[in-house]
């Protein structure tokens, strides 16, 4: 008997984890779901999140697709939770979790001063394959503001069997949504007032880390009315959402009488708007520091003019408010601007108004192109944005509604330029000493600002050191300055060092290492590049070059590269100016090939013959 049914489990088995075999040899499958979530939204604009999922796990690394977080705060909190997992070979019950079970944690970082965000979490442990993991979720929030996106592939390596998603609203409330690379079908239902939309999607395609996330299947959800504690409003457009972000900050912008007295002072002499802005916006850097605050509505509600004097902090939108309130102590108007922030982030989709943004920036507007403020930077120029929160779409708030605009792209050579001047002395060993002068202008000159405000001697040598166009050098001294033109930042330059085996030596030749530097692909992030560079090498002897001398003169669409070389007597002297300018439709398999195609011109080898000894 016990042979038979060890017989029938082994069939069973094989069975279960042959259903996948097809799949193998091309995608590996950690797990199967199924899942079931409902969405309910009452008249009030609570929510309730209703999540069931089911799963097959098949391996170790399929765990992690049973892991469960769940956040909570002042506006949203966790009612149950629920999990078993079991054998489907015996139908045990191998682990039981209740609420209770989940460990607990705080979620943000230690620039946050004000939080209460915090999660609670539970992992699914097993040493035993496949397993079943059924997981039961419910949380409510008491806002339908943050309405989030439905992604029925959680995990890459994993097989969607089925994934199903309910919004229940009141009709009056209003829904809207986007499907991106939905694969089902959607219903929609009326009864009693209240209006269903149901999602279906089965049998998705696996997914693999090398998935393009603009292929994800993926649904935006956005309400039509809604309420933040006591703050109601309607995002039918940007405009209404604007003014709703408007009215929340009205009236939170007095300023201490101190300050205004200070404000005056500091300005009564300066004549220009740009004046007035520049010198107020170093007073804001030089006298604030920023913090995050993440209480409840405090989340989007800026802190008060007043509080942030006081304190002498503030988050982005404190420090913004702040700002602006300065700003319009002497006369000149500015916006509160919403911002999805961060360097090499996506834009957001600008034809479903809805909130997709995580930051604060000021709009300073002129007769011509406004001025752009981060309030939170202590180091940026006013008016440059740097690459946390340039190219990108921002929404304005004005009162009685806003737009959105765009922030600027810095694509013009102002902002693109480099220029490198090096002298380079050879010995009698191949080694070589070297001293650089380099001045980085605009985006270029944004990292130098890291590395001389945030790193110590020894790593800013350290960094120069990796990043330097020839291998082996070991810097010896260095220097960093940082100014501005008006809003261009600019950073300055030097360094002398050593660079180790600069030239190899044969029987007939010696070979210069490779000290140009190719472009790399991050030069070229505003699609625009301007770069001079000159060297003095002092060869140490009289060589006769083998590598040609005449002058490299490369063009094709838009792209110049010129290399000119002379060499007198000991010393080859070189010249090279590159002028780029890509186009922003360029896929990253585009850009990447032309860079490829360029850095074949733009990167000369030296080689020179010695002189011939004569034989007796």
């Amino acid at each position: 008997m016990i042979r038979t049914l060890l017989g029938v489990l082994y069939i069973f088995s094989f069975i279960l984890n042959s259903t996948y075999a097809s799949n193998k040899d091309s995608v590996d499958i950690y797990s199967e779901l199924s899942e079931n979530q409902t969405i309910s939204i009452s008249k009030d604009y609570e929510v309730t999140y209703l999540i069931e999922k089911n799963f097959t796990i098949f391996s170790v690394e399929g765990l992690d697709h049973a892991y469960t977080s769940l956040f909570y705060d002042r506006l949203n909190e966790i009612e149950n939770f629920e999990l078993e997992v079991k054998d489907p070979r015996t139908g045990k019950t191998l682990q039981k979790a209740k609420l209770r079970d989940m460990s607990d944690a705080a979620i943000y970082s230690n620039s946050t001063v004000f939080d209460d965000n915090r999660r609670k979490y539970y992992e699914v442990k097993s040493g035993v394959f496949p397993i079943e993991v059924k997981i039961i979720t419910q949380t409510k929030s008491k806002t339908n503001f943050f309405l989030p996106t439905w992604i029925p592939v959680h995990r890459y390596n994993q097989k969607i069997k089925n994934s199903v998603l309910t919004v229940t609203y009141p009709k009056g409330m209003g829904l809207r949504f986007k499907e991106l690379n939905l694969l089902g079908n959607r219903e929609e239902k009326e009864e009693n007032g209240l209006v269903s939309m149901i999602w279906k999607e089965s049998d998705l395609p696996i997914q693999e880390p090398d998935l393009d996330e603009d292929d994800d299947h993926r649904l935006l959800l956005a309400p039509v009315k809604f309420g933040l504690e006591d703050y109601a409003g309607e995002m039918n457009d940007w405009s209404g959402l604007a003014d709703w972000l408007y009215k929340l900050n009205e009236g939170r912008d007095k300023l201490p009488e101190n300050l205004r007295l200070k404000i005056h002072e500091l300005t009564v002499h300066l004549e220009t708007p740009y004046e007035k802005i520049e010198v107020l916006y170093s007073y804001l850097q030089e006298n604030f520091r920023y913090v995050s605050i993440q209480l409840g509505i405090g989340g989007w509600q800026t802190m008060s003019s007043d509080e942030v004097a006081k304190y002498a902090y503030g988050d982005c939108k404190g420090l913004s408010n702040i700002m602006r309130a300065m700003l319009t102590e002497v006369g000149i108007e500015s916006n509160y601007t919403l911002v999805l922030a961060g360097e090499g982030e996506d834009d957001i989709e600008v034809d479903f108004p809805s909130n997709q943004f995580n930051h604060v920036i000021l709009q300073v507007p002129t007769d011509s192109d406004p001025i752009w403020l981060e309030c939170t930077s202590n180091m940026l120029p006013a008016g440059y944005l740097g690459s946390f929160t340039k190219n990108r779409h921002v929404l304005v708030t004005k009162n009685g509604g806003g737009y959105l605009t765009k922030t600027p792209t810095y694509d013009h050579p102002t902002w693109n330029k480099t220029t490198s001047s090096t002298s380079i002395e050879i010995d009698a060993r191949g080694d070589a000493f070297i001293e650089t002068d380099l001045q980085f202008e605009g985006n270029f000159a944004e990292d130098l600002m890291y590395v001389k405000n945030r790193l110590d001697d020894r790593k800013q040598k350290d960094f120069f050191n990796r990043n330097s166009p020839v291998s082996g050098l070991i810097i010896s001294e260095l220097t960093i300055d940082l100014e501005n033109q008006d809003s261009v930042p600019l950073a300055k330059t030097s360094y002398k060092g050593v660079i180790q085996k600069f030239t190899q030596s044969t029987s007939k030749r010696i070979i210069l290492k490779s000290f140009m530097g190719p472009i790399q692909k991050d030069m070229l992030s505003s699609n625009r590049l301007v770069k001079t560079d000159s060297f003095k090498i002092d060869l140490g002897s009289s060589l006769s070059p083998e590598t040609s001398l005449d002058p490299l003169i490369y063009e094709e669409e838009g792209n110049k590269i010129l290399i000119e070389s002379r060499l007198d007597g000991n010393n080859l002297t070189i010249k090279r100016e590159i002028d780029l300018t890509f186009s922003s439709d360029l896929e990253e398999e585009e850009k990447a090939e032309l860079i490829k195609k360029i850095n074949s011109k733009a990167v000369k080898s030296y080689i020179f013959l010695k002189p011939e000894i004569p034989t007796n």
